[in-house]
């Protein structure tokens, strides 16, 4: 059992968009019905054997194992839609021209209902619920990503669209997963969008307070943990027309006071999902603090 999930596993090393949408979907029900079959066999193995040698039988790590192999599968597959030619070059328009006019969101989630059309034929329920919210987990990285590596002032019109992309993700999702977990996932691009629209150093600090609460380890300051990161109060400050510099870094040292103060042992007291994911979070190394310096 070992060897089939070792072999399983090497097969991530290959794109997953060269595995292909269907051998990624056979390897999720495989695997799953491999765990179903090893806890039955751990079952009766255990029920057959006198208590002293009972005890020393360990199935646990090996039928977790090929848990974690179906849930790797399920992460691939939606690797394949984001790899998808068609869908990364509607991810390159967002913040832009096409983006505010409605041309990409909007066929963003078209292309998605292609594709779970798809994969819902090949996979059971509970996996196919899984797979639709690691999906909306991408999505909602890949936006916040966006957001922060884009250069173009953040105006009305672009608060606006924003709105619209939450209404049109939520709109779409909430078809196949419940709302409260649609609505749980999509909250950080609301309080981003509230942090781009605040008016004042005190609105600022309350809604990053309210991401912190369910985003812990939203970054502030130019450098955290000897990292330096493009922080995200920080760039949407920047981006901001008309915040006086001296404001500008009243917000951003105030925010850096909060997220401080929020550390248990010098680490964010959870990870949330999205900002551990952020590439451009974890891969620059220099502050991108436009405009304040």
């Amino acid at each position: 059992m070992i060897d089939f999930q070792s072999a399983e596993r090497q097969r991530f090393d290959e794109p997953a968009s060269e595995i292909g949408l269907e051998p990624l979907c056979a390897m999720i029900n495989n695997n799953l019905r491999c765990y179903d079959l090893a806890m039955e066999l751990s079952t009766s193995t255990i029920e057959a054997l006198p208590q002293s040698y009972a005890e020393q039988v360990n199935f646990e790590d090996t039928c977790k194992g090929f848990l974690e192999v179906a849930k790797e599968a399920v992460h691939q597959t939606v690797s394949v839609i984001f790899e998808d030619p068609g869908v990364q070059e509607l991810l390159v328009k967002l913040y832009h021209k096409d983006w505010l006019e409605g041309q990409v969101t909007e066929y963003l989630v078209a292309t998605f209902g292609d594709y779970f059309t798809d994969v819902k034929m090949y996979i059971e329920e509970r996996s196919f619920r899984r797979f639709v919210e690691a999906c909306l987990e991408e999505t909602v990285v890949v936006y916040v990503d966006h957001l922060l590596i884009q250069k173009n002032y953040i105006k009305e019109e672009t608060i606006e669209r924003m709105r619209l992309d939450e209404e049109v993700l939520m709109d779409f999702f909430r078809e196949y997963i419940t709302v409260s977990k649609v609505e749980n996932r999509v909250r950080i691009l609301s309080d981003l969008r509230d942090l781009a629209s605040a008016e004042s150093p005190d609105s600022f600090t309350l809604v990053y307070t309210n991401i912190l609460e369910h985003q812990p380890n939203c970054p502030v300051s130019a450098i955290e943990h000897c990292k330096l990161l493009p922080e995200v109060v920080e760039k949407i400050v920047g981006l901001r027309e008309g915040i006086p510099r001296k404001d500008a870094k009243e917000v951003v040292q105030e925010c850096k006071d909060i997220y401080e103060h929020s550390l248990v042992d010098g680490n964010p007291s959870k990870t949330g999902f999205v900002f551990s994911k952020v590439k451009c979070l974890s891969a620059s190394k220099v502050s991108l603090w436009r405009k304040l310096t």
